[in-house]
């Protein structure tokens, strides 16, 4: 049976739960950051997969940052240092990884699942 999700929010936490999908997702956010520059794009996944690991209080307590902190670099126009970046990383269970830019395609087209209508998404 096919599940209907409401928002493409919805369908995004769901999916960003599981270590696998949530580490492709990163995969593809760094890769989007590495090509344009984007930061924002940093930010606004990193609170997508937060909302997934519990929210910013469970996050929160596992970096030791106060919440509204937390909410705080999530929210700024600013990139985020990378001393935070790598401590809300780890307590999602991910670090950080440098690859040789020979090893891979900078810039290459990198399918992240956006739907074309996000108003409701079915997942088999």
């Amino acid at each position: 049976m096919d599940r209907v999700y409401g928002t493409w929010d919805a369908f995004l936490i769901e999916q960003l739960a599981e270590e696998e999908d949530m580490s492709g997702f990163l995969d593809a956010v760094m890769e989007e950051y590495q090509s344009h520059g984007n930061a924002a794009v940093i930010q606004i996944s990193l609170e997508s997969i937060i909302k997934a690991k519990g929210g910013i209080a469970e996050v929160a307590k596992k970096t030791d940052i106060d919440p509204q902190t937390l909410t705080g670099f999530l929210t700024n126009k600013k990139a985020l240092h990378i001393d935070t970046l790598t401590t809300v990383l780890s307590a999602i269970g991910c670090r950080l990884s440098i690859v040789s830019l020979d090893s891979v395609e900078i810039g290459a087209d990198v399918p992240i699942g956006i739907p074309s209508n996000p108003q409701s998404i079915v997942v088999n």
